[in-house]
């Protein structure tokens, strides 16, 4: 199953938080959104999804990404 890279960006009091999922379709980037939104306590301010990857100082995030039953990504905090 193929899925696309989505950043989710939080506005915290002074700072920004962004985290960094995969998900296979709208349906589950919302989900996981609202999932965050949960977590975080605060109002995602924006998500937008990156099919060819996204690319941080010395560092590249793919866009898609084939995952297995047994390996799920998990939500990382940058």
């Amino acid at each position: 199953m193929k899925k696309t890279l989505y950043i989710a960006t939080f506005d915290v009091g002074y700072t920004h938080i962004l985290r960094v999922f995969y998900a296979a379709n709208e349906a589950e980037s919302q989900q996981k959104k609202s999932d965050l939104e949960k977590e975080i306590n605060a109002t995602c301010k924006s998500l937008e999804h990156y099919p060819n990857g996204f690319k941080l100082v010395m560092s590249t995030l793919p866009g898609t990404v084939e995952v297995t039953e047994e390996a799920q990504p998990q939500t990382t905090e940058v």
